[in-house]
């Protein structure tokens, strides 16, 4: 069963991450593992990523702040810092991920607009622009927004 309060609502944490500095990072990683645990219990979602294993490393680059993320067999697993076996990279601001959250603008506009940036194959890339659109889209979905 999943839990239909995770976020208190997505919304509401995008706010939180507009508006105050100080709780960015532990905002984020409330989103970052409440999405991961909806994507590992959402069958469809698994089998979406199926064919997606690798590591993918993101970093936020103005307050300091990276994560990884391990997809393996269809199920996302996230870690705090650098994992130097990353085989795709990306750089994104706090302001740039709040855009994205919010719909303001797409990873691949940002990207196209020199926005953002990224180290690895043209592959993994696409690979990084789905799982991350998926993810956006299914919490945006959980929580009652419009895409």
């Amino acid at each position: 069963m999943v839990n239909r309060e995770p976020l208190s609502s997505l919304s509401s944490l995008i706010s939180i991450l507009e508006q105050e500095d100080d709780k960015f990072i532990p905002v984020l990683e409330k989103i970052i593992k409440a999405g991961i645990k909806i994507v590992n219990n959402a069958e469809e979602l698994r089998e979406e990523l199926s064919g997606y294993d690798d590591i993918y490393q993101t970093n936020v680059l103005d307050v300091g702040y990276n994560y990884w993320l391990n997809v393996l067999e269809g199920k996302l697993s996230y870690e705090k810092g650098s994992n130097p076996e990353a085989t795709f990279k990306v750089g994104y601001t706090k302001k740039l991920i709040i855009q994205i959250l919010k719909g303001e603008i797409s990873g691949t506009d940002a990207f196209m607009k020199g926005q953002l940036r990224v180290e690895g194959d043209l592959s993994q890339g696409l690979h990084y622009v789905k799982i991350f659109r998926l993810f956006v889209e299914y919490l945006k979905k959980k929580n009652g927004m419009r895409g």
